[in-house]
């Protein structure tokens, strides 16, 4: 190994206990961190609240089903999410986890774990590089830095033989890259959390971003919060102005306290997670994991898609496109590149090298092998080219030169037009090499050959579908901006020339002019890892963005946005940080997922439509009939019951049907459109409780509670009907059929509990009359009727 004999035994052990094993901080009570995410927003926290004063009311009952709801949305939660992370750690299994090092003058195969600075890593073609690294010795060595850079394009790397070029990128190797080509002996320099790696980790650590749903349920629970303090210090008070001294303090604070908590949508975390649940094992079936559950509803607001085009939108798949033959040039341009191609016996063979074997017709190679090579030339950056030396059949010797237009340019071989295809070719995003053959007589010129990396067969289709969707597809890669371009024009991204820009030039206009046009671009080229983050928090102020990336690099940008995708081949980095990991590399299931994540979030938001303008109306209704009445117009315990057998079939309505309409557009919380629909049917479904009010209250105490009781059952399942969509209700399609089941549930439940004696006993109903049932019946769908009448000018001016 030329005198390179490597570290002693007894020093890599020393130098192990010094730097501590070179891997990353693996994350600690990931368990526990799982349960506190489910109480990061304040709903949870308010229902045990709301689970405590229950008890606290002597209504153990009740009490118990708040804390059931809260327990069993937590516990699938977080089973769903563990169940996934384990899923992804499994994924590292998979993982090459052994180097070969130099030491005690041998080379010994070693866990990447041990691998400590100042190892001579022995590095072959497909392996990956453990640790930061110089290179000391090496033969056409070419790696790939994709992760690191987003350029596709294999980079050549040299031996530093001075101790001032160790600083530069040409002789470094970074934890992570890959070799394409080649071998080479490298120095470690860095370590665990040393590398540059490590420094990409904890940029993406320091990142922090909100959950979409945490962020809107948070501003529902306070919304509910508010008004409900606000409206019952008003009721306590006017009661205790009212009455004066026969006021019941006591009494009427635990009338209050439980209205309260009649309000508080006690099953919303049970309908997120069935919704959630149902949009995770539909991408389940499509080989992805989810593993932030919340990410499936977050996905669904996200009306922005940003991905890298390699292995996406395009194939990560060099093909022959083109060539360009000088007419006295003794063989194809193809051959003569195929008898340059040094690398198609590696492990990975390099792009260019496969395409061109590729490419070959039966005649080509037949002509290819009949010639034999003599010595290989490695590739010289310097030159921009590698080449070989081949006797032909006639004996006859050629040096071919094969390598980028540039070179052939400065050796003066190229002809006007030969530089008119070059061109030509390079608008297109054609990549190109040249070649060209000395048989003695001097260079010259032998052609060019072009290449691309092709769309994938289901890339027009996708970002069609995702247009239907309104969702835009942003493009943002390290490729060259002719290359970006013509990729972005052939998947119909983008139109006219401002949709495509350099990340630097666009990061250098100012910043008034970024906001301005970043949500207009649709390709980013050149761009950094830097960079990436820049963009996704600028586009963040204008969009709901998801980020599809794999390499290192993408990490802090994954962490950034909104919604974070990986594929399996993901670096560790890139599938810790990211909410959902594509087992298979396909930007359709995530499009499909974006509809799932609509259709989940359309269900939620049925749910809290319908359950704030139930609970509230009937909520000011009680808490107002108490001011014209000496005794409670509902009782606590039936006020939570109510609350309870209302809640029971409106779980369901996480299965239930969504319309085309319910999906075309982002799914947001709108909190405009919530209060108005709220204040306007929240009024409708008051007005019909002061009816059942009026007509009760005069007969007896039981008789209002039982009757009132049963109407408002029934109101809030008719009211699941008509605002279950937003469409008129012969145009919204049946309901789900687990919605009907368990509202006919429901109904005979409410309507047996004052007929049995002892649940009749013990919530203190009478038994109603068959007039008052009759009443009660016509009264609800009269209820209904008005609700669809009310309900259709308020969505046409919600539209506007």
């Amino acid at each position: 190994m030329n005198g390179i004999t490597g570290l002693s035994t007894d020093e890599a052990a020393r130098r192990r206990a010094l730097h501590g094993p070179n891997a990353l901080p693996e994350p600690r009570h990931r368990l526990l961190r799982l349960i506190a995410r489910q109480f990061r927003g304040i709903f949870n926290v308010l229902l045990l609240a709301a689970a405590a004063v229950t008890f606290a009311l002597n209504e153990p009952v009740d009490a118990s089903f708040i804390l059931l709801f809260v327990i069993l949305g937590t516990s699938l939660n977080v089973y769903q999410e563990y169940k996934s992370n384990a899923a992804v750690d499994k994924l590292k299994a998979f993982l090459v986890r052994s180097v070969t090092v130099l030491r005690d003058g041998r080379s010994q195969e070693i866990a990447i774990d041990d691998v400590v600075p100042g190892d001579i890593l022995i590095l072959e073609s497909g392996d990956i590089v453990p640790a930061d690294a110089i290179v000391r010795q090496s033969r056409n060595l070419l790696v790939d830095e994709t992760t690191f850079t987003g350029e596709s394009i294999p980079v050549p790397k040299m031996p530093a033989t001075a101790p001032e070029q160790e600083s530069h990128e040409q002789h470094r190797l970074m934890q992570g890259v890959v070799v394409i080509r080649g071998n080479a002996l490298a120095e470690v320099t860095a370590t665990g959390t040393h590398t540059r790696l490590a420094a990409i980790a904890a940029t993406a650590s320091a990142v922090q971003v909100e959950s979409e749903l945490v962020r809107g349920i948070d501003r529902i629970s306070t919304f509910i919060l508010r008004t409900t303090l606000v409206t019952l210090l008003f009721v306590v008070l006017a009661n205790v102005l009212i009455e004066r001294g026969d006021a019941d303090i006591p009494h009427l604070l635990i009338f209050a306290i439980a209205l309260a908590v009649s309000v508080i949508p006690e099953a919303l975390p049970l309908v997120l997670t069935f919704s959630l649940s149902r949009g995770a094992l539909q991408f389940a079936k499509r080989n992805v994991i989810v593993k932030r559950l919340s990410s499936v509803q977050d996905l669904g607001a996200v009306d922005l898609l940003c991905t890298d085009k390699t292995g996406t939108i395009t194939e990560n798949r060099l093909v022959h496109a083109n060539s360009y033959q000088v007419p006295d040039a003794p063989c194809h341009p193809l051959v003569l590149a195929r008898l340059a191609a040094h690398g198609l016996d590696e492990r990975i063979p390099e792009p260019f090298d496969r395409a061109t074997d590729e490419a070959l017709t039966p005649e080509q190679r037949s002509t290819a092998n009949t010639v034999s090579v003599l010595e290989e030339e490695a590739f010289d950056p310097a030159l921009r080219s590698n080449g070989s030396i081949v006797r032909c059949a006639d004996g006859v010797q050629w040096h071919i030169r094969r390598g980028s237009p540039e070179y052939f340019f400065e050796q003066g071989l190229i002809t006007g037009e030969a530089q008119s295809w070059l061109t030509s070719e390079e608008r297109k995003g054609h990549r190109v090499l040249g070649v060209s053959y000395d048989d003695g007589a001097g260079a010259r010129f032998g052609g060019f050959v072009s290449f691309v990396d092709t769309l994938k067969a289901t890339t027009n289709e996708t970002i069609e579908h995702a247009r239907r969707l309104n969702v835009a597809i942003t493009i943002i890669t390290g490729d060259a901006f002719m290359v970006a371009d013509a990729i972005g024009r052939e998947a119909g991204l983008v139109t006219g020339p401002d949709e495509v820009m350099e990340a630097t030039a666009f990061l250098n206009l100012p910043v008034q002019e970024q906001h301005k046009r970043v949500g207009a671009v649709r390709v980013f080229a050149r761009t950094t890892p830097e960079q990436k983050l820049q963009l996704i928090e600028l586009l963040k102020e204008g969009h709901t963005v998801g980020f599809l990336g794999e390499g290192i690099n993408d990490a802090p940008a994954l962490k950034s946005a909104h919604v974070s995708i990986v594929v399996q081949s993901a670096a560790d980095v890139a599938r810790e940080t990211a909410d959902i990991v594509l087992l298979e590399n396909d930007l359709r299931v995530i499009v499909e997922g974006i509809r799932l994540g609509r259709e989940a979030h359309a269900n939620t938001l049925k749910y809290i439509r319908a359950t704030l303008v139930s609970n509230f109306g009937n909520f000011y209704a009680v808490a107002v009939g108490s001011l014209f009445i000496s005794f409670l117009p509902m009782l606590p315990k039936q006020l939570l019951l109510l609350n309870l057998l209302s809640d029971f079939p409106m779980m369901a309505i996480a299965f239930d049907r969504v319309s085309e309409q319910e999906v075309a557009r982002p799914q947001r919380y709108d909190f405009r459109a919530l209060y108005i629909i709220f204040i306007t049917l929240g009024l409708v479904s008051t007005v019909f409780d002061f009816i059942f009010f009026g007509l009760f209250y005069r007969i007896s105490p039981g008789v209002l509670q039982t009757n009132w009781f049963i109407a408002s059952v029934i109101t809030e399942l008719l009211l699941v009907v008509s605002i279950r969509s937003l469409l008129p209700i012969e145009r919204a399609g049946m309901p789900g059929p687990l919605i009907i089941g368990l509202s006919a549930v429901a109904l005979v439940v409410t309507f047996a509990l004052p007929v049995i004696p002892w649940t009749a006993s013990f919530f203190e109903f009478v038994r109603p009359s068959s007039q008052h049932l009759g009443l009660i019946l016509a009264l609800a769908l009269l209820y209904l009727v008005c609700t669809e009448v009310v309900k259709r000018p308020v969505v046409r001016f919600l539209e506007r």
